[in-house]
């Protein structure tokens, strides 16, 4: 159980999460400084940089808080009537992936390097955090899918699933990189590796090894 200042702790941590997530969205990443941050969560300035020591550290705190949600969402969209295994699990890659572009380059750019920053250890711990809960969710979704026929009964669950997680994370880094990609051209991208990968790892519907 939490004493009374961890408590107080998080709730704060939270009450500056919140106030920045307001911020961003009504004035923009860029144009928010951390004195507004730290005025709409009605704390001093210096609250704010001893959470947190840069604005890339916040922005990337409220996206590791969001992962619950987008994991319960994509986690309701996997598709085991398709005809296809890549029909079967797009539909819950694009909610990884829209959620991730909604933030536009820009911010996404700022994101990744503040988990890389060498005084936000922490925020780095989250990202790890984040990353191995959605392997642990992709698996689990090509459990489903083999126990459906999608998949040979010989495929590395895990080794998959890492297999899907780069090409999304390849998808993204064109989206930070290339200027003018679109949210589009991301599924687009991912939709075309992901048949790719089941050409190599699908043993086509009704046909896994029994």
């Amino acid at each position: 159980m939490l004493n009374r200042r961890e408590r107080k702790k998080q709730k704060t941590f939270a009450t500056i999460v919140d106030a920045a997530e307001a911020a961003f969205d009504s004035a923009g990443y860029d144009a928010t400084s951390m004195e507004a941050i730290a005025q709409i969560a009605g704390v001093s300035v210096g609250t704010v940089y001893n959470y947190f020591g840069t604005k890339n550290a916040i922005l990337a705190a409220t996206v590791t808080r969001q992962v619950d949600e987008i994991m319960r969402e994509a986690g309701e969209s996997l598709d085991l009537s398709a005809g296809t295994p890549a029909d079967a699990l797009m539909p819950m890659l694009v909610i990884y992936l829209d959620r991730m572009t909604d933030y536009g380059p820009e911010l996404l750019r700022e994101l990744f390097r503040a988990g890389f920053e060498p005084a936000q250890t922490e925020l780095l711990a989250d990202f790890v955090s984040a990353d191995e809960r959605v392997l642990v969710q992709l698996s689990e979704a090509l459990q489903a899918m083999r126990s459906r026929g999608f998949l040979s009964r010989a495929v590395d669950l895990g080794g998959a699933a890492l297999l899907i997680y780069s090409i999304m994370v390849v998808a993204l880094m064109m989206f930070m990189s290339v200027p003018g990609t679109t949210p589009g051209d991301v599924r687009t991208l991912c939709s075309a590796q992901l048949g790719l990968a089941f050409d190599g790892v699908g043993a086509g519907h009704g046909a896994a090894d029994r």
